[in-house]
């Protein structure tokens, strides 16, 4: 079977354009945001971090702290009063 020239020139396109599509990210990187709207708005002083193993939340504001149990649901919360001092939960 004998490839005729427009078939070469689809395929070749078809070649290019895959080209372009998979070198653009590393021609034209998008920038990084590690803070994005939503975090320096609504949320931006709610940290992350594990407390005894297990994820808890950290609200800079207030104070609070939310430790996310094993079973989907919050298991703790308590109120940091001051800091390097032992808590009474």
């Amino acid at each position: 079977m004998r490839v005729d020239l427009y078939t070469k020139a689809i395929l070749t396109v078809i070649a290019l354009l895959l080209g372009v599509v998979a070198l653009k990210p590393s021609l034209q990187p998008q920038v990084a945001m590690a803070e994005g709207t939503m975090a320096q708005g609504d949320y931006g002083h709610i940290r992350f971090s594990y407390s005894g193993g297990e994820p808890a939340f950290f609200d800079t504001h207030s104070g609070d702290v939310w430790i996310h149990g094993s079973d989907g649901h919050f298991r703790q919360h308590y109120k940091i009063r001051s800091f390097g001092k032992d808590l009474d939960r």
